[in-house]
């Protein structure tokens, strides 16, 4: 049986980059982010959907997800921590990544740091929406 959107639990997803990120990382980011979310938030790819002439076109995200981009003042280890804090869902982009040959030799670098020294650039967060808003209800929009 198929789920419609009012089927879904009060879910808000939102995606935060760092300031200083141009476009291209900042979409990188993202992309890499919202795949992460697929394995961990139930239910957020929609149901595939066939045509009336019989092409079937593959489902995608059936929550919204803005990017907003953290202000100045803000550490993105630190709402990560709060988000976590709070129940949310969350995955984190470290900035080292961009230059690694390997999943295993990122997997090796975040052995060998402490959680409040690690380069954070972007953060995706899933919950219940009024909590994802009060945590990142004041960030501007990605433009």
């Amino acid at each position: 049986m198929q789920k419609n959107e009012s089927d879904r639990p009060d879910t808000k997803v939102v995606i935060v980059v760092a300031q200083h990120l141009g476009i291209g990382l900042a979409a990188n980011r993202a992309a890499v982010l919202a795949t992460g979310l697929v394995a961990h938030v139930p239910d957020m790819i929609g149901s595939d959907i066939v045509t009336k002439d019989g092409k079937k076109l593959l489902g995608f995200t059936q929550i919204p997800m803005p990017i907003l981009v953290a202000r100045p003042d803000i550490s993105l280890v630190s709402l990560a921590e709060k988000s976590e804090s709070v129940g949310c869902t969350t995955i984190v982009f470290l900035t080292r990544a961009q230059g690694m040959r390997s999943y295993q030799e990122y997997i090796d670098s975040i052995k060998q740091t402490n959680y409040i020294d690690l380069d954070i650039d972007a953060v995706a967060i899933s919950g219940e929406t009024k909590t994802v808003i009060k945590l990142t209800g004041n960030l501007p929009s990605l433009r």
